[in-house]
């Protein structure tokens, strides 16, 4: 028997969110024995892999500035020559996946094309989110491109909100099932003990409370500071992440008067010693795909509360460790409560988010069901 063959298909290497959970899983399967592969269509890397992790490039140079999601668009008859191309390159470069991770929408619409086997669509945010746009502007049209897009192959969404979001909007259109994104609890607390150190941010162990997101709409910083100017500030409030909106809340700490509180450390490129050393980590998202922040807490031992937002951290937290989105006042006193009794408030990691675990459930979906559709 040959050694079983796992391909990734993604947009790039960079960034955080659906990268981090591919180069976490490839770690997994490259351990698991499988011959590992992961193709791209361009040439961004910023994340290192492992050395027995194979890297492709497929480029692919054409920019569709505006989606035009006609049936015989242009862009439709370019990703659909892209299609081809990459089953080609696959087939003769790599030999026939035993299960094909297709991420990212992008992605997810042109592998729609694709004739490759064992295909399986990571979906890692919801459809009704990320599409509210065009489904406000264009609903019917919208609605059956995204049933082509995602109809054509098995669906996983990393929690179970996006997954009852897809079938809500779309109907039951393929195979769905919820895996969340993998933690690679060990990675994490190795990081943890890496530079940078606490002290040169002026920090000291367990005496502050931390956000980390980048400064987006989405992620409630405005509320979050409202919140925490109605708190007894024991502890300063420290601020990871960077964005387009990051001079408008330094602002609003100045106008709420809480200046001297709160701290601003811009993006760090290893926030896991500043998490690690945390009293408590605080996330304020209006929205999530999944709340990955929460999981990497979980894996340092760290305290945390939430807004109970769509979707992920109810499928992550107890209840008394979260609040509604838009609760000011409810945030404060959560604040105040789990600063004063931080231990209530630690969640263990769940065991089942190890990375050999979630690579399992990805095999388990993509392969096993496709053979059984085979006998149907």
């Amino acid at each position: 028997m040959s050694m079983p063959i796992i391909l990734f298909i993604l947009k790039a290497l960079e960034g955080r969110g659906a990268e981090r959970m591919v180069t976490t899983l490839a770690s997994a399967y490259a351990k698991m024995g499988h011959s590992v592969h992961i193709l791209c269509l361009e040439e961004t890397q910023d994340m290192p892999l492992d050395a027995d992790i194979h890297y492709h490039i497929m480029p692919y140079d054409e920019v569709f500035s505006e989606q035009d999601i006609e049936p015989n668009s242009k862009q439709a008859q370019a990703y659909e020559a892209v299609a081809k191309r990459i089953d080609e390159y696959v087939l003769s470069q790599i030999g026939t996946p035993n299960l094909i991770l297709a991420n990212i929408y992008k992605v997810n619409w042109i592998m729609a094309y694709s004739q490759l086997p064992n295909i399986v669509n990571v979906l890692h945010t919801a459809l009704s989110k990320q599409f509210e746009y065009q489904l406000s502007d264009k609903p019917l049209q919208t609605i059956s491109h995204l049933r082509m897009v995602y109809g054509a192959h098995l669906c996983s969404c990393v929690s179970d909100g996006a997954r009852k979001d897809l079938i809500s909007l779309l109907g039951d259109i393929t195979k769905t099932t919820t895996i969340y994104n993998p933690c690679d609890a060990t990675w994490i607390q190795s990081k943890a003990l890496q530079k940078p150190h606490i002290e040169q941010f002026g920090l000291a162990d367990k005496q502050y409370i931390i956000h980390v997101a980048s400064f987006d709409t989405m992620k409630g910083h405005r509320d979050l500071l409202q919140a925490y100017a109605k708190t007894e500030r024991k502890l300063p409030l420290v601020l990871v992440g960077k964005g387009k909106l990051e001079a408008e809340i330094k602002a609003l700490a100045f106008q709420l008067n809480i200046s001297d509180c709160v701290r601003f450390l811009g993006f760090q490129t290893n926030p896991y010693p500043i998490i690690a050393s945390t009293a408590l980590m605080v996330l304020t998202s209006k929205f999530e795909g999944f709340g990955y922040v929460i999981v990497e807490a979980q894996a340092l031992g760290v305290p945390v509360i939430s807004t109970d937002c769509p979707f992920g951290p109810r499928e992550l937290l107890p209840v008394k460790n979260l609040i509604p989105v838009g609760d000011i006042e409810g945030l404060a006193m959560l604040i105040d409560q789990a600063v004063d009794n931080l231990t209530n408030y630690i969640v263990p990691l769940n065991q089942q988010l190890l990375p050999n675990h979630i690579a399992q459930q990805y095999l388990e979906f993509g392969v096993a069901l496709n053979s059984l559709d085979k006998n149907d």
